[in-house]
C-alpha cells in the first residue's frame, strides 16, 4: 500500500539564519531512519517558512517490511558478557536466539528481528517525536512549564499518514489534522487537511507560499517590474534577499524613495550600510546614486512606506552629522586615539598594531615592484585611523572605506587613499585583491601581523570554528601574492612579523609549554600558510601529491614559484616525457630503498669516478654532472619546464645503465660505487621535486624495476 506522510511544526518566528540548517537536519534525520529500517519512499521534501517546518514524504511503501526478517548485528563473539546481555535485552531475545556471522573475517553475534509486526504508524510517531526531542538549534528556548526546547514556542503540530492522524506529541501539544494560514492575511481559523496532497493548495489559498524559491521569485518579479518601469537597477545583495525571503510567508513588496537632500554627499557605501544593514531594505540605483529602496512586509495599511521613508531620512541625517563631526579633525588626530582601542587582550592596542604593520609594510614593499616606501609608510600609518571615528563606531562594516573617504577629503595621495580603502581586501573568495603597490604591502602586512599575533596568543581553529577568520586571512595573503605575481619570501616575512611583537608575548625557554618561542611561532604560522596554499591549489584541480612533491623542501620560501612549478609539473606528467621521468625515478628509487633495507645502511651521493669501468656508467656519470648543473641553473632562472626537459633527457641514460650494468657485482667497491652513483641520480631528481610522493598509474608502475 502506497502512503503519503505530511508533518508540520508551526511555531513563532524562526530566524532566517537558522532555516537552511533546519531543513537539512529534518531531511537527513528522517531519510536516515527510513533507510536504516528499510522503509522505502519515492521522494522526500522539506519546506520552511518564518513560522513552519513541513515534511512531505511521497509513496512510502511499508508492505516490503511484512513477513520479512531483518538480521541485526551485535557485538563481537569475544566481547564482554555484559555487552552481549545488553544486546539481548535491547531486542528482548535469549541466548539461543544468537546467530554467528562473519564480518571482515571476524565473528559477530546477530539476531533475527521479525518485521511482520512492524507498525508504520507507530514507527513514524516514535521517529518524529525523537527528531523533535533531539533537534539541534543554534539557539533554543523553553517556554511555559515544559522542559522541551525549540527555537521558538510551538503553536501547533500537524501529522497525517494519508487521511489518518499520527498522534505525535511534543512540548504538551499532540498532533492533529489541522493547520493555520498567514498570521495576518488569513481568517485565523483552523484549516482541516483531509489528505497530504490538499495541504499545499490550502496554504496558498490562505496566503502562505511554502516553497522558499517560489517566495524569492515572487519578490524578484515585483522588483524587476518596478525597476523596468523606473529605469533602475537592483544593488545585488543575495544574503539580504534570502533573509527577507525567510522572514515573510506571503511577501508584500513595497517601494520607497531615498531623500536625495538627506543623502547628498554621503558615500554610496554609507547609504548602502544604512539601507541594507540597519534597515534591512534592498537598494535600487539609477546608475549614479541610490534613489529607491525595497522593503518586504506582512501587511500594507497605506502608511507603511511613508513610515519607512521617515525612518530612513532620520538615519541618513544621523550619518551626515557623524561625518561632519569627524571632518573637524584630520586623520593624524585619529591615529593618536588608536592607543585607547584594544586590538586583542594579549596583543595590546590598535595603536601598537599600527606601528608593527608600518614597519612590516616597508619590509614587504622591498619585494613589490614600483612600491614607494614613503607612500607605503604613510598608508600603513593611516590605515586604521577610521577605527577612532564616529561613523565607523556606528557602522563597523565601513572600516577602510571611510578611512579612504577621509584621506581623500584631506587630500592625501591617490595611491595612499586606495591603499587605506582596500587594505582589508580580499574578504571573500569572490572579492578582488588589492592591485596598487601600497595597497598590496599594507594589506599583506595587516593580515600577517594579525595571523602571527593571534596564533601566538593561543587563538585556535577547531573544525568549522574560526572566530577570528584566520583561514580567510591566510587565503587573502596568499591570493594577493599569487594574483599580483610577487616573489615575496614568506618565511622571512613571517620571521620579520614575529620579531616586531613584544618580547612579553614569547618565552625564551624553548622547552616551555606555556608560551611558545619566536621560532616555534614562525614555524606554526608558516605551516598554517602552507596548508591554506595547498587548499588553493587543490581547488584549481591540481593533484595533491604533485603539490606535496614540490613543497617537500623545508626551505620553500616563494609561493609564486611553488605555484608555477606545481602547475607545470601537473601538466608535464600527463605527457609521455613526464611518464618516462616518473617511471625511471620509481625504478631507481624503489631499488635503492630495497638495498638500503637489506644492507641496513645508507649510501652517499658521492662516488669515485676512478671506479667507473663500464661505458654505460661512465656515460651516466657524465650525463648526471651536466644534468645537475643545467637543472640548478634552470630552476634559478625560473625555467622549470627546462629542468623537467633535462630530466627527460637524463632518463634514457639511467635506464641504459640499469639494463646493462650488473650492480650487485662480486667487487664490493664497484657495487658500493654504483649504488652511490644511483643515490646521486635520485638526488638530481630531488632538485626538481620529490617524485617519491607522486602516485603512479598502475600501468606505469608495472614498468618499474
Amino acid at each position: 500500500m502506497s502512503l503519503q506522510l505530511l508533518f508540520e511544526c508551526l511555531s513563532e518566528e524562526i530566524p532566517p539564519r537558522m532555516q537552511n540548517s533546519a531543513t537539512v537536519q529534518v531531511k537527513s534525520c528522517i531519510a536516515n531512519v527510513f533507510n536504516k529500517n528499510n522503509v522505502k519512499f519515492t521522494s522526500m521534501e522539506v519546506f520552511i517558512t518564518a513560522r513552519r517546518i513541513t515534511l512531505f514524504v511521497d509513496n512510502i511503501n511499508a508492505l516490503e517490511l511484512k513477513d520479512s526478517n531483518n538480521e541485526v548485528k551485535g557485538p563481537n563473539i569475544n566481547a564482554p558478557k555484559s555487552a552481549i546481555e545488553g544486546f539481548l535485552r535491547k531486542y528482548q531475545k535469549n541466548e539461543e536466539d544468537l546467530l554467528v556471522r562473519k564480518v571482515n573475517n571476524e565473528d559477530f553475534y546477530f539476531i533475527k528481528r521479525e518485521s511482520c509486526s512492524f507498525n508504520i504508524r507507530e514507527f513514524l510517531k516514535n521517529q518524529l517525536e525523537e527528531m523533535l526531542k533531539n533537534f539541534s538549534w543554534l539557539k533554543s528556548m523553553r517556554w511555559g512549564e515544559g522542559k522541551e526546547r525549540w527555537v521558538r514556542p510551538i503553536k501547533n503540530i500537524l501529522c497525517i499518514l494519508n487521511d489518518e492522524i499520527i498522534p505525535v506529541s511534543f512540548a504538551g501539544i499532540t498532533a492533529s489534522n489541522t493547520t493555520y494560514g498567514h498570521r495576518f492575511l488569513s481568517s485565523g481559523t483552523a484549516l482541516t487537511v483531509k489528505a497530504p496532497k490538499d495541504y499545499f493548495e490550502l496554504l496558498e489559498k490562505n496566503s502562505v507560499i511554502l516553497q522558499m524559491d517560489k517566495r524569492k521569485q515572487f519578490i524578484l518579479d515585483q522588483i524587476n517590474k518596478f525597476t523596468k518601469e523606473q529605469n533602475l537597477q537592483l544593488e545585488k545583495n543575495d544574503y539580504l534577499l534570502n533573509e527577507l525571503t525567510g522572514l515573510i510567508e506571503w511577501p508584500i513588496v513595497l517601494f520607497g524613495e531615498v531623500n536625495q537632500e538627506k543623502s547628498f554627499g554621503l558615500p554610496k557605501e554609507v547609504i548602502l550600510s544604512i539601507v541594507n544593514t540597519q534597515q534591512k531594505y534592498l537598494a535600487l540605483s539609477n546608475g549614479k546614486r541610490i534613489s529607491h529602496f525595497v522593503t518586504v512586509v506582512n501587511v500594507n495599511n497605506g502608511e507603511v512606506v511613508k513610515g519607512h521613508e521617515r525612518i530612513l531620512e532620520a538615519r541618513l541625517a544621523d550619518a551626515q552629522f557623524l561625518i561632519s563631526q569627524d571632518k573637524k579633525e584630520n586623520l593624524d588626530y585619529y591615529v593618536k586615539k588608536l592607543g585607547s582601542i584594544l586590538f586583542h587582550a594579549s596583543l595590546g592596542s590598535v595603536g601598537e598594531k599600527v606601528k608593527r604593520i608600518t614597519a612590516l609594510s616597508k619590509y614587504i614593499a622591498i619585494f613589490i615592484p614600483h612600491a614607494s616606501l614613503i607612500k607605503v609608510e604613510r598608508a600603513a600609518y593611516l590605515a586604521k585611523a577610521d577605527l577612532a571615528t564616529s561613523i565607523v563606531r556606528e557602522f563597523p562594516e565601513l572600516q577602510g572605506v571611510m578611512g579612504g573617504y577621509y584621506a581623500s577629503y584631506f587630500q592625501e595621495d591617490r595611491e595612499i587613499v586606495e591603499a587605506i580603502t582596500e587594505h582589508y581586501k580580499p574578504i571573500g573568495p569572490e572579492q578582488e585583491c588589492p592591485k596598487s603597490p601600497s595597497a598590496i604591502a599594507v594589506s599583506i602586512a595587516d593580515k600577517v601581523d594579525s595571523l602571527v599575533g593571534l596564533i601566538a596568543a593561543g587563538e585556535k581553529i577547531s573544525g568549522s570554528y574560526d572566530q577570528f577568520g584566520l583561514r580567510r586571512m591566510t587565503i587573502g595573503i596568499i591570493r594577493t601574492i599569487l594574483e599580483n605575481n610577487l616573489h615575496i619570501p614568506i618565511r622571512l616575512m613571517i620571521d620579520k612579523s614575529v620579531s616586531l611583537y613584544s618580547r612579553l608575548l614569547f618565552n625564551k625557554n624553548t622547552t616551555s609549554v606555556d608560551k611558545p618561542n619566536r621560532k616555534q611561532i614562525s614555524e606554526l604560522v608558516f605551516r598554517f600558510c602552507l596548508e591554506r596554499f595547498k587548499v588553493i591549489l587543490k581547488n584549481r584541480d591540481i593533484r595533491q601529491d604533485i603539490v606535496d612533491s614540490i613543497l617537500y623542501k623545508i626551505g620553500i620560501n616563494d609561493l609564486l614559484t611553488a605555484e608555477k612549478q606545481t602547475v607545470i609539473l601537473d601538466r608535464y606528467l600527463s605527457m609521455p616525457e613526464g611518464e618516462q621521468i616518473l617511471s625511471t625515478y620509481k625504478r631507481v628509487s624503489n631499488m635503492m630503498s630495497k638495498v638500503r633495507k637489506s644492507d641496513g645502511t645508507t649510501y652517499s651521493a658521492s662516488y669515485g669516478k676512478r671506479f667507473l669501468i663500464e661505458n654505460e656508467e661512465i656515460a651516466l656519470s657524465n650525463c648526471a654532472i651536466t644534468a645537475c648543473k643545467n637543472i640548478k641553473q634552470a630552476i634559478k632562472n625560473n625555467h622549470f619546464n627546462a629542468a623537467l626537459d633535462e630530466l627527460a633527457g637524463f632518463a634514457p641514460f639511467i635506464n641504459q645503465f640499469m639494463d646493462s650494468v650488473k650492480i650487485n657485482c662480486d667487487s664490493d667497491k664497484l657495487r658500493r660505487n654504483r649504488l652511490s652513483l644511483l643515490e646521486n641520480v635520485v638526488s638530481i631528481f630531488h632538485l626538481v621535486a620529490d617524485f617519491n610522493l607522486i602516485q603512479v598509474k598502475q600501468w606505469i608502475n608495472a614498468q618499474a624495476i
